[in-house]
């Protein structure tokens, strides 16, 4: 008898045919090797915050810099990994599921990169023309093109495994979810430090203990979701293929808002702990 006795012999789809207009799986390899790439410029990035000197104050910015990259090296590592074993996958919906997964992983993680470099710039005395402001800069648009992009990503991850029969509502709810979480990016970007800003000595950073809480939350919030969608997209694999022939479509809708909501609160996170110049 074998293992999969009563079930429907298996038939390869490697994305090749069928009403879905994105291989998943031909991407993996590429996505796997970029997310590689990505996460060994991290690790060097971590070895020389470690390594290098900072200038009298500038240990705490550091610091600060260096409790985001770590989190985003370990969830990139993950999504290079996780890239690779869609590579050989031989069911097409299973490898379109991994990869909501670990491209959720990339685009959240990206912005906190981002967001890491923004504090190395005062650590290392590299704030004297407005170095700062112009990464908060790049950090919010970073932010909204990852958020634009993960609603396109949902919206075709729920298209893709329902065959191009999913409801019109669930696409209008995903840019409406988009939509608020492209709102929370701009105002925690845009809206100043609570309480009063008094002046304070040049080389002091203000309000140090309130964007400590800020980056130590991002710093976690980015672990633990990074993890969770690494999880996530491990269970995906070892599900067998009979499973993935007729998909419930409540399941499918909402694991394509889980696979923008959950990095896109890493995003929001992100852009919370940023320096302010």
């Amino acid at each position: 008898m074998t293992p999969y006795a009563g079930t429907a012999p298996f038939t390869p789809d490697t994305c090749q045919s069928g009403p879905a207009d994105w291989s998943a799986v031909a991407s993996a390899s590429a996505m796997s090797a970029f997310c590689g790439i990505f996460a060994g410029f991290v690790f060097a990035g971590v070895v020389v915050v470690i390594g290098e000197k900072n200038p009298p104050g500038g240990d705490g910015h550091a610091s600060r810099g260096l409790r985001l990259l770590l989190p985003c090296f370990f969830g990139l590592a993950a999504a290079s990994y996780l890239y690779a074993l869609a590579s050989g996958e031989l069911v097409c919906l299973r490898a379109t599921t991994e990869q909501l997964f670990s491209g959720a992983i990339l685009a959240a993680d990206a912005v906190v990169v981002i967001a890491a470099l923004a504090w190395l710039l005062p650590a290392y005395e590299r704030n004297q023309h407005g170095e700062v402001h112009f990464f908060r800069g790049l950090v919010q648009f970073a932010a909204q093109f990852s958020m634009l992009m993960l609603i396109v990503s949902s919206i075709g991850f729920d298209n893709s495994v329902l065959r191009r029969q999913a409801s019109p509502w669930s696409d209008d709810a995903l840019w409406a979810s988009g939509a608020a979480l492209m709102l929370a990016v701009f105002l925690c970007w845009w809206k100043p430090l609570p309480g009063p800003q008094p002046p304070f000595a040049p080389g002091h950073w203000r309000d140090e203990i309130l964007l400590n809480r800020r980056v130590s939350m991002c710093a976690w919030t980015t672990l633990l979701l990074s993890g969770l969608l690494a999880v996530a997209s491990g269970i995906a694999v070892g599900i067998p293929y009979e499973h993935w022939a007729d998909m419930p479509h409540w399941l499918v809708y909402a694991l394509g808002e889980a696979g923008l909501l959950i990095p896109g609160a890493v995003v929001v996170a992100a852009v919370r702990s940023l320096p302010r110049p």
